[in-house]
């Protein structure tokens, strides 16, 4: 049920430039969990058609993901919590209604024996076969009420899962437009034909990662949207 719910921004390749200006960019780290140096990010790359940007860097990194990034894992780290409480609390539940259910034929197997071999009375025999038979009843109405359970919740988790769910997609959207927003913003010039995502970037030159310059306009706009 454990679900972790993962923020990337799917963007292949898209034109990009920028002005001018001296090249002293910091390369974005390629960890999505670690964040991206702003202290160049105005540097830009001149001389290539071909550059590349951390989109899970960048997005980690990202005003909007501290601003309400954050706050999401929380929730979704709080539902998978509650989520765990629930199966275990249920799984437990059962486990006491299948002891039970062993007990009660235990017992009703061992009535049977003593009174076939003649060491109860009728009476007697009578009297516990009717409290088996009560707590067979009981047995079968908690049984019903344990499925009830299990489909309430699952029902309600269900909800709150795809809640969540759409949550993260609308905050992977958001990104996503301010990252077009921004690479649009910067490609003044059409300096640079292609800007690809840093997972397709088998090998290349320094100095052609330019997300912190990218970056650096996402937030800019985020700041403006609000």
């Amino acid at each position: 049920m454990k679900k972790t719910l993962l923020f990337v921004c799917a963007a292949a390749a898209m034109l990009v430039s920028c002005g001018g200006g001296e090249s002293n960019n910091n390369d974005a780290t390629t960890e999505a969990q670690e964040t991206v140096d702003l202290s160049d990010s105005t540097a830009c790359v001149k001389s290539a058609e071909v550059v590349y940007v951390n989109l899970d860097a960048m997005f980690q990194s990202s005003k909007l993901f501290e601003a309400e990034g954050k706050p999401l894992d929380e929730k979704v780290k709080a539902y998978q919590d509650k989520a765990m409480k629930a199966q275990e609390d249920l799984a437990k539940r059962e486990q006491g209604l299948i002891y039970e259910q062993q007990k009660i034929q235990q017992d009703g197997a061992k009535l049977n024996s003593d009174y076939q071999k003649g060491l109860i009375t009728t009476l007697n025999a009578q009297t516990k076969g009717q409290e088996i038979e009560r707590r067979a009843k009981n047995l079968e109405a908690n049984m019903a009420a344990l499925q009830k359970s299990v489909q309430q919740e699952g029902e309600k988790l269900q909800k709150e899962e795809q809640q969540l769910a759409e949550e993260s997609a609308v905050l992977q959207n958001r990104f996503a437009d301010l990252m077009q927003r921004a690479i649009k913003n910067i490609n003044a010039d059409g300096r640079y034909k292609m800007i690809i995502n840093s997972m397709m970037v088998v090998d290349s030159a320094d100095g052609l990662d330019i997300s912190s310059l990218v970056l650096a306009e996402i937030d800019k706009l985020y700041e403006a949207d609000k």
